[in-house]
């Protein structure tokens, strides 16, 4: 019962930031809204200790992260499906469990993506589209080296490869889980004329991350002076503790007057709430969401970062229309596909995630970026 109360709370609240009609905000709901709304996601898909405790609570997770893909195989939808079951250990080919047969997963992939609203579009697709977004016109040939910087779990590397065919790439993140997946998909792909080298590192502390792995730099085609010709950063940087610093690194790891930048980044499109009540809950919703709230920047606060680290011919396009709408009607689309096979807890994660996409859409209060620029000279 008290599982049931704690999410009908969280369910009601999500959908009254949902279908609240933003013009008619006030300026202190105009802050309060979307900040509650961002906490209520927090709580469902964060990996904090709170939010952790609250999805074992509801159901949202497992315990056994080995079983994850598993246990969204169920027989509910029935009134025996208690019973169903209990008797699956008995009799492992009843049920759904063939659904596991039927099962073909083409990758790991993981970005909000970039939609055409025109056509309907497999995920794989998408992310695919956003990654040639970020990295088109960067003049990559099979002489660049890339650093990727939150490389996911590997996928956009071997697409960025298999595009470009560049001498080398060199990815980073802080998961070790998608470090291992990400290494288990190089082990199985052939990638003739690039190299790939994927390593757990600080996107903060790129510096110190190439000191400690000179290897990074020791193939025959390093010839510029242990920099890299491009760095990366696919819907991640926002995560970065903090984004500013990672800039700075960018520039300095960059090649002097010709290295580029390329990011999937999100910013804000209004500004940060000023009262001391409304910037605690916007401090404590970036938290919950894993976002430094020094990061969630204007477009002008965001330009300054990137001339300050030392970045020229900057330029910046808003995406979010092809971004945010997009991914919640594929949301909800796949939800009504799976059916009986997706647990209710994943069900209702989804779903509060969906109705938080929508709402990113109508209200206009993030901007979901594509940023690409050249660094400067070399700085004494």
């Amino acid at each position: 019962m008290s599982r049931f109360v704690i999410y009908l709370a969280l369910v009601g609240g999500l959908s009254l930031s949902t279908f609240y009609p933003s013009e008619q905000q006030r300026s202190r709901l105009e802050s309060l809204i979307p900040v509650s709304l961002g906490f209520l996601l927090g709580l469902l898909v964060a990996e904090t200790p709170l939010s952790s405790f609250l999805q074992e609570q509801l159901g949202l997770t497992s315990r056994n992260p080995d079983k994850v893909g598993l246990d969204i195989l169920h027989s509910a939808g029935t009134a025996d499906s208690k019973n169903a079951k209990s008797e699956l250990n008995q009799r492992v080919m009843y049920g759904l469990q063939h659904a596991f047969l039927n099962l073909e997963v083409t990758g790991w992939w993981f970005n909000m993506g970039l939609w055409d609203k025109s056509k309907p579009m497999r995920f794989q697709d998408a992310c695919k589209a956003l990654v040639e977004k970020v990295t088109s016109h960067l003049n990559i040939n099979h002489e660049s080296h890339i650093l990727d910087v939150g490389f996911g779990c590997g996928d956009q590397d071997v697409y960025m490869a298999q595009l470009y065919q560049p001498a080398q790439i060199t990815g980073i993140t802080i998961e070790a889980i998608q470090h291992h997946a990400a290494q288990e998909l190089i082990k199985r792909t052939s990638i003739p004329g690039t190299e790939i080298q994927l390593h757990v590192a600080d996107a903060s502390k790129l510096p110190e991350f190439l000191a400690s792995t000179p290897e990074v730099f020791s193939r025959a085609q390093d010839h510029q002076d242990g920099r890299f010709t491009h760095v990366v950063s696919i819907d991640s940087a926002y995560h970065y503790n903090t984004r500013a610093q990672f800039l700075k690194n960018a520039s300095l790891v960059l090649v002097p007057e010709t290295g580029r930048l390329a990011l999937a980044d999100m910013i804000l499109a209004k500004p940060a709430p000023t009262s001391g009540l409304g910037r605690a809950i916007f401090k404590a919703v970036f938290s919950a969401m894993e976002v430094p709230a020094t990061n969630m920047k204007t477009m002008d606060e965001y330009k300054q970062d990137l001339m300050d680290a030392g970045f020229v011919d900057i330029e910046i396009e808003c995406i979010e229309d092809r971004v945010f709408s997009g991914l919640a009607q594929y949301i909800q689309n796949q939800t009504g596909r799976l059916g009986g096979l997706v647990k209710p807890g994943v069900n209702w994660t989804y779903w509060g995630l969906c109705k938080g996409l929508w709402w990113l859409d109508r209200s206009k209060w993030l901007h979901f970026v594509v940023v690409k620029a050249r660094n400067g000279p070399r700085r004494s």
